[in-house]
C-alpha cells in the first residue's frame, strides 16, 4: 500500500463535509485533484469508501471504521511532529460552529476571545440560524459542532447537554407594570404574543405546554427573529416568551422587561452536537471544551440565565 497523510485528511475532509465540492472549498484545491486522491486510496485499500447518493455522499462501512482510524492517526501524526521539533502540541485548523441565533449574542464574544487567546492556531468559523438551519448545518457535515436546543430529538448525533435555560414572558415596560412578578401560565395564554412559527423549537415547547394544560394561545404575530420579537414588544404590540439570552441587550438598555413564567416553568436543554460517525478532531474537541468553560462562566456571572448540566459539569472535572 502507498497510502499518504494527505490522502487521509482529505479523506476526513470529506466525511466531515458530506460532500466532494464543499470539502474541495475548504481544502482550496480542485475537485478532480480531491477526487483522484480518493480513488487512488480505495484502489490502494481495495474498499469502497464513500456511498453517493443526491444530497451528496455518506460513509461506507469501510468508511466509517477509516474515519475513526484516520483521525487518531492524523493526530499522532500531528503531535509527532510537533515534538519532535520541539513544539508544544496545540490544537490547530479550521473548526465550524453553528449556532442557534438565540445563543449567539451571549456566547460569541466570550468564546471568539478565549479560542484566540488559549489556542490561537484555531480558525473559528460561525454560522447562527434557527434550530432547524442549525441542525440541517451539522447533518450535512458544514459543521462540525452545533450548540442547539432538544438534542435527544436528533438521529444519528452525539450531544452533550451544557445549561437547562428558562424562558420568561417580555412585554414593554408599561405593560409589564399591570402584571405580576411571577406569571402563570394561564395567564400567559391569554395575552397576544408574538412568538416564532411552528417549527421552531421554541415555539413547539410553548405548544406542547399549551396542549398539556388545555389552553389556545393567542399569537398574533409569527416571526422568526430574535430581533423582530423584540422589536414588536418593545412597541407593545404584544408580549413574547423568550429566553433571556435572545433579547439580552434590549433588557439591559430597559427597552423591555421581563417576568418568570410559573406553573408550569418552561426550560429547555441547550446542548453541544455533532455527528456520530464523524469523530471529533483534536481542534474541535478543544473548542468543545471551551464552549462548556464559557457557557459556565456566563451562568455563574448571571450573564446567562439557567442551570448547569450535570453532564458538562461531570465532563469539565473529567
Amino acid at each position: 500500500m502507498n497510502i499518504t497523510l494527505r490522502q487521509l485528511r482529505y479523506f476526513v475532509e470529506i466525511a466531515n463535509s458530506r460532500s466532494f465540492s464543499r470539502a474541495a472549498e475548504h481544502l482550496s484545491i480542485a475537485q478532480p485533484a480531491l477526487s483522484q486522491n480518493i480513488s487512488a486510496l480505495e484502489a490502494d485499500l481495495d474498499v469502497i469508501l464513500f456511498k453517493r447518493h443526491a444530497r451528496g455522499v455518506g460513509l461506507s462501512d469501510a468508511g466509517q471504521l477509516l474515519l475513526t482510524e484516520s483521525v487518531q492517526l492524523l493526530a499522532r501524526a500531528d503531535s509527532l511532529k510537533a515534538r519532535l521539533a520541539g513544539r508544544e502540541v496545540r490544537p490547530s485548523g479550521v473548526v465550524r460552529l453553528s449556532i442557534v441565533g438565540s445563543l449567539a449574542g451571549a456566547l460569541m464574544g466570550p468564546l471568539v476571545r478565549a479560542i484566540a487567546q488559549d489556542y490561537p492556531d484555531i480558525e473559528l468559523t460561525v454560522r447562527e440560524g434557527l434550530s432547524s438551519e442549525v441542525r440541517a448545518q451539522v447533518e450535512s457535515g458544514a459543521a462540525h459542532l452545533a450548540v442547539m436546543p432538544s438534542p435527544s430529538e436528533l438521529q444519528g448525533m452525539e450531544s452533550l447537554p451544557i445549561f437547562e435555560e428558562s424562558f420568561m414572558l417580555f412585554g414593554a415596560r408599561a405593560a409589564m407594570r399591570r402584571l405580576p412578578p411571577e406569571i402563570p401560565f394561564a395567564q400567559v395564554a391569554a395575552l397576544p404574543l408574538a412568538e416564532p412559527d411552528r417549527a421552531h423549537d421554541l415555539r413547539k415547547i410553548i405548544e406542547r405546554v399549551a396542549n398539556a394544560t388545555g389552553h389556545k394561545l393567542d399569537v398574533r404575530y409569527e416571526l422568526n427573529s430574535p430581533a423582530l420579537l423584540v422589536s414588536v414588544v418593545r412597541e407593545g404590540l404584544a408580549y413574547s416568551v423568550m429566553p433571556p439570552s435572545a433579547c439580552q441587550d434590549a433588557v439591559t438598555s430597559k427597552a423591555i422587561v421581563g417576568q418568570r413564567v410559573v406553573t408550569p416553568e418552561l426550560t429547555r436543554m441547550q446542548a453541544i452536537v455533532w455527528p456520530r460517525d464523524r469523530p471529533l478532531g483534536l481542534a474541535a474537541t478543544a473548542v468543545r471544551c471551551t464552549l462548556i468553560d464559557v457557557v459556565h462562566r456566563l451562568l455563574q456571572e448571571g450573564q446567562l440565565q439557567g442551570r448547569i448540566a450535570s453532564a458538562s459539569a461531570s465532563h469539565k472535572k473529567n
